[in-house]
């Protein structure tokens, strides 16, 4: 935490030193408020329970030529019945004080009913030129090619089905990249911590060969030793990429996971990807908090090694877009299926709701999790 914050207080230096003249844009003020409603079942009594999330975001960003700043701020409450319940650790273990190094967040109510929380979602400066840019602060890395399971996606990486795929865990990093020609160059990362356990440091070259985007990535994640590769392209008019890693923990594993995927537009209104994933990291042991545990659930990635994923994306008209989602686990032969619509009401306005059914026996991939209900609405501004 001391490094980090060391970091932003030379990066404050710099940016004061930097030319009087630099070039000055207006502040720029976004965001959204966005109210979403689930209703699903308790995994501990099976209960009927509802979480209604009303968010407001507050994004801003300046731009002082070489350099820009970003400060995004939630105000985030939770009205929910089943506060008092192993059920909500799962959002409790996602505050910043379990997955960052600066715990940006503030929770102000938690009771029966009510949680409240704000929090600072997004806080970094970056540099640009054309050789050599770097962000510093709270931020959103994202090294991953997949759409489902990602394992190069190695900072908090996003859930297969997550509700909220655009809402990443932010990582508090130094993010440097340096430009060697058009086509290749080499990004390296990393989150400075006191604690040994929680520092992450990762390397990655990357190369255009062809219609090929490949990269090559070693990383310190979490005291896990990560060697990988990713490749992104074209095989005629469908997409084709996948992503390799060997693992080496902290409790001696040494494992891989790979995981490859092909997408097609047939038209302007279908879309279908496929992908699979193999994973040889699953650790049956930890299965109890897959479910509740943020930072449990990125790491294992999953509960089985087999699963195959699939997207249909079918637009009906261009305002309203019919999602489905398929992931089914070979070892475990259990499913979940996720069809979602999505209706753009006006230019800056959005309505989405679904349902994720899941199938399979318990101790299974998708068994052991209740059936799910959600609503959306969002505003932006």
């Amino acid at each position: 935490m001391k490094l980090f914050t060391a970091s932003l207080v030379t990066l404050a230096m710099l940016t004061a030193a930097g030319p009087a003249a630099a070039e000055s844009k207006p502040l720029e003020v976004s965001g959204y408020y966005k109210n979403l409603s689930i209703f699903t079942e308790s995994l501990v009594t099976g209960e009927d329970i509802y979480a209604t999330i009303n968010r407001l975001r507050v994004e801003l960003f300046k731009e002082v030529n070489p350099w820009s700043f970003q400060i995004t701020l939630d105000n985030e409450l939770i009205g929910n019945d089943f506060a008092n319940t192993p059920d909500f650790a799962a959002i409790r273990s996602r505050e910043q004080q379990n997955t960052s190094v600066w715990d940006g967040d503030k929770t102000s109510v938690d009771n029966d009913h009510v949680y409240l929380r704000h929090a600072v979602y997004r806080a970094f400066a970056k540099y640009y030129s054309p050789d050599f840019q770097v962000t510093m602060g709270k931020q959103g890395i994202d090294w991953g090619v997949m759409r489902f399971y990602s394992p190069n996606d190695i900072f908090n990486t996003v859930g297969p089905i997550d509700l909220e795929r655009d809402e990443r865990v932010g990582v508090d990093a130094i993010n440097a990249n340096f430009t060697l020609g058009s086509l290749s160059g080499v990004n390296a990362v990393v989150v400075p911590s006191d604690d040994e356990e929680e520092f992450m440091a990762a390397v990655k070259v990357y190369r255009t060969v062809e219609t090929y985007d490949v990269a090559l990535i070693t990383a310190i994640i979490r005291e896990q030793v990560i060697a990988g590769i990713t490749f992104d392209g074209y095989i005629k008019s469908a997409g084709f990429r996948g992503e390799i890693n060997h693992n080496h923990q902290d409790d001696g594993r040494n494992f891989l996971r790979a995981s490859v995927g092909v997408d097609y537009s047939f038209s302007d209104k279908t879309y279908v990807l496929i992908e699979q994933l193999f994973n040889g990291g699953v650790d049956k042991n930890a299965a109890a908090t897959f479910l509740t545990d943020f930072k449990a659930n990125r790491r294992l990635l999953s509960l089985e090694k087999n699963l195959t994923s699939l997207w249909l994306q079918y637009k009906i008209t261009p305002l309203l877009e019919l999602n489905q989602y398929v992931i089914y686990d070979w070892d475990g032969n259990s499913a979940v299926y996720n069809p979602e619509l999505s209706y753009n009401l006006t230019e800056n306005t959005d309505i989405t709701a679904g349902v994720q059914i899941n199938f399979g026996d318990n101790g299974s991939e998708f068994g052991d999790t209740p059936d799910l209900y959600y609503a959306q609405f969002q505003l932006f501004f």
